[in-house]
């Protein structure tokens, strides 16, 4: 187990790290973005539409059939765009590795054990998928804002989710996600150096 002397050098080693590797710390961050900004607009819009489509009158067979063909696909999405994004991820953690497998393969040599040399890269991947996330969750907010605006003006009937639903209920997912996501695609790609 790791100590908090431990954690403060690892996650001090990270931060370094991040500002070292700036270009690969913000395409990085910016792939986690656009990524979580994808997810939650089409999260977003499928709530929407399901709303709109369970609001109107399912006495109609084809309506119901709609109904379920809506339900189905919500629950393909949420099982490929998360793996999806997770691949997404681990290939911008690669990146940022490619950058110091000969650092790695020096602190193999002088002996470091895998866990050593993971940790550094395990609280990096955490931060970048935190500002990842955040900045998703942000440009999310601020773009589903403006198209909410826009379709109550021309399309007062439809039944649109209000952008508080993102501040109420969406930032503390995805900043799980992100941390989540980083943690697992730092491992997940930290493998083949550490094999090596």
């Amino acid at each position: 187990m790791m100590n908090i002397d431990k954690f403060k050098y690892f996650s001090l080693d990270a931060v370094k790290s991040l500002k070292r590797n700036s270009t690969t710390t913000i395409v990085s961050v910016t792939t986690i973005s656009a990524t979580f900004f994808i997810n939650g607009l089409f999260l977003l819009f499928l709530l929407s539409i399901g709303r709109s489509f369970e609001s109107i009158s399912t006495e109609n067979q084809a309506m119901q059939e709609m109904i379920l063909i809506l339900r189905c696909f919500k629950f393909a999405i949420f099982i490929v765009i998360p793996l999806v994004s997770v691949l997404l991820i681990i290939n911008a953690i690669k990146i940022v590795l490619f950058s110091r497998r000969s650092e790695i393969s020096i602190m193999k040599l002088i002996g470091a054990t895998n866990w050593f040399i993971r940790w550094p890269f395990i609280i990096e991947g955490a931060f970048i998928g935190i500002a990842g996330a955040f900045a998703g969750y942000l440009s999310l907010f601020f773009v589903y804002s403006f198209i909410y605006t826009k379709a109550m003006e021309y399309a007062p009937d439809f039944s649109l989710l209000k952008p508080t639903f993102i501040t109420n209920i969406m930032l503390f997912p995805f900043e799980m996600s992100g941390i989540f996501i980083g943690f697992i695609g730092s491992i997940i790609a930290l493998r083949k150096f550490l094999n090596v």
